[in-house]
């Protein structure tokens, strides 16, 4: 009796995007575009990180952080500090 109310469940509706004859004109709809979007944002996020936590990255913070140091003491003008950074970062 089970199998013949599932079979009649089957045949009453299909299944989602079938009408039993084929699809039904409405296309893939969101379970294409989901698995897509859910990549980007975990790719997206991974290149983030790496540049992030990069190597040349923290060491070109570090020369800034002792450049504002330097100038806060009054070692250097603010001309040399806008040029030495503009050197870091790789503008100059």
């Amino acid at each position: 009796m089970m199998a013949e109310l599932a079979s009649y469940a089957a045949y009453a509706h299909p299944g989602p995007g079938w009408d039993g004859n084929g699809w039904d004109g409405g296309g893939p709809g969101w379970w294409v575009i989901v698995p897509i979007l859910f990549w980007v944002v975990v790719l997206s996020a991974a290149g983030y990180l790496i540049y992030r936590f990069s190597p040349r990255r923290a060491a070109r913070t570090a020369a800034e952080r002792t450049l504002a140091e330097r100038f806060a003491r009054g070692e250097i003008d603010a001309e040399e500090l806008n040029h030495r950074r503009s050197v870091l970062r790789g503008k100059g």
